[in-house]
């Protein structure tokens, strides 16, 4: 073989090699890298960020509840429970958010403990937003018994590297009535 023809493979080789290896790095990188448009990355990372979102409304963690929600966020609470556990209402922006679930659940000491149980949950991102559909129940405690049935339909945006709630609105239903301090409304 000529020493032209050996060279001129050498090329041919060595082109194909630094394109096949562009091409396959490239395809990697961008199916793999971090992006809340990513479909797959923000189903997860949503889910996570709702199911930490429970953890701290049950935990009664306020500070961490209040950064969970976008500046013009919007709350909106509708119950059905026979002793109006929880105020009904729209609450918008961030402040106003924080002082109703402080207020009424997560800083007011009369509010008895409870548990968040049996969680289920759909999610459908889209880009930088996404949408979750749950429903769980929230269980008393044995200072005020009592369980609700919840759905909850919360809007997600992307926001740099986190998501934010844009959107939450809230039913709460009561299921066995309810039994606090030896007052009791409806059935238990």
């Amino acid at each position: 073989m000529s020493y032209t023809k050996k060279r001129f493979l050498a090329a041919v080789l060595f082109t194909v090699i630094v394109v096949g290896s562009t091409t396959f790095l490239t395809t990697y990188l961008l199916s793999s890298s971090f992006s809340p448009s990513n479909t797959l990355t923000a189903s997860a990372q949503v889910g996570s960020t709702f199911l930490a979102h429970l953890r701290n409304i049950e935990s009664k963690n306020d500070s961490a509840v209040t950064r969970e929600y976008a500046d013009n966020a919007t709350l909106t609470i509708r119950a059905t429970t026979p002793d109006n556990i929880s105020t009904a209402g729209t609450h918008s922006g961030v402040g106003n958010i924080s002082e109703y679930w402080c207020a009424y659940i997560l800083c007011d000491s009369d509010t008895a403990p409870f548990t968040i149980e049996n969680v289920t949950y759909t999610m459908k991102a889209t880009g930088r937003t996404a949408v979750v559909n749950a429903t769980f129940y929230m269980n008393g405690s044995p200072i005020c018994k009592f369980q609700s049935l919840v759905t909850v339909t919360a809007s997600y945006v992307g926001s740099g590297s986190k998501w934010l709630i844009s959107d939450e609105s809230w039913n709460i239903r009561d299921v066995h009535g309810t039994l606090c301090a030896g007052s009791s409304s409806g059935r238990m």
